[in-house]
């Protein structure tokens, strides 16, 4: 949403454009803080200043279809698009290639191509990747093809960072706290952007601030008052916990309850009607039983109901506002 997330978009557009520093950008948060969201502004954020940007995204759904190896096909085939000189390059490697060898895929599509571009090309006019959901490729990763697809693209990743004529060309992944991608991308490699959640969120900060811009576009012009408006926001703000997924769950659900209000008011009035937060939003902030659960998810909507409904008091997130 427009509005939100300025520091941290400001922060990776810098990062971008720093030439000395690392090639990747790693963002990194649990599940629901955003961070598709954010992969998609930079983006279109980087594609409105006339930038070459390669986007990509994992879904744990489709483990078997989007793969490591149709990452690297589509950057190719974007190179391809774009840089005329690389097409005889791209086109030598592709033909005959039937292997399922990921590391000689990646050096005939990417590291060979891209070690012959251009090197008077300059920094601001090089193509930019940004891969969403880096940790579900593979999918759940339960099965041998999957942990080894999962492997093979950490193991190109690597390489992306090691070999010398790729460090110019940015990638942009986004991917809940992982192990396996702090082993591939430490600090020394990479640089780290953390979107924090829970316990690290802070009255006054970045996250509290964004999550509030955001309530408040939702919240406004419903006819419930300034004052309304603003104890709301100091109610719900500490309880999103930075997890815009929660946020967008409770504006949506309040905004169900203020149309039927307005509906069933014989004034057509929504100043005549009482709605008490404490009554339809958990009294406590998210808590840390959830946030466990919500770690270990991608989106709040795979949680069965009755394990999101056992951390909720008294099942007041399902049971409509008197």
């Amino acid at each position: 949403m427009e509005g939100t997330r300025h520091d941290i978009l400001q922060q990776i557009e810098t990062e971008i454009k720093n030439t000395d520093d690392h090639n990747v950008i790693w963002i990194r948060g649990s599940p629901g803080v955003g961070k598709s969201a954010l992969a998609a502004s930079i983006s279109t954020r980087l594609q409105d200043q006339g930038r070459h940007v390669i986007p990509f995204w994992f879904d744990r759904t489709e483990s078997t279809r989007i793969t490591t190896e149709a990452l690297w096909r589509v950057v190719a085939c974007d190179l391809a698009r774009w840089y005329p000189t690389l097409r005889q390059h791209l086109a030598k490697g592709i033909e005959g290639h039937i292997s399922s060898d990921i590391d000689r895929l990646f050096k005939l599509l990417i590291e060979t191509p891209l070690s012959a571009l251009d090197h008077d090309i300059l920094h601001e006019q090089l193509p930019v990747i940004v891969v969403d959901a880096l940790d579900e490729c593979g999918g759940l990763r339960y099965d041998s093809m999957g942990r080894k697809d999962y492997e093979a693209l950490l193991h190109t990743l690597q390489r992306y960072t090691q070999e010398e004529h790729l460090k110019k060309f940015k990638l942009i992944i986004t991917s809940r706290p992982d192990d396996r991608i702090t082993q591939t991308f430490p600090d020394s490699l990479s640089t780290h952007v953390n979107i924090p959640s829970g316990k690290d969120v802070n009255p006054g900060d970045s996250a509290s601030n964004d999550i509030r811009t955001f309530l408040k576009k939702r919240l406004e012009g419903k006819n419930m008052g300034d004052a309304w408006v603003n104890e709301a926001l100091d109610y719900l703000v500490p309880r999103a916990a930075g997890m815009f997924i929660w946020a967008i769950t409770v504006a949506d659900f309040l905004q169900k309850i203020l149309s039927n209000a307005l509906i069933s008011s014989k004034q057509g009035n929504t100043s005549a009607v009482q709605i008490d937060l404490k009554n339809c939003i958990p009294c406590t902030p998210l808590s840390s039983e959830l946030h466990s659960i919500i770690s270990k998810r991608k989106r709040l909507r795979q949680l069965p109901p009755s394990s999101v409904q056992r951390f909720l008091p008294n099942s007041h997130w399902t049971t409509p506002c008197s």
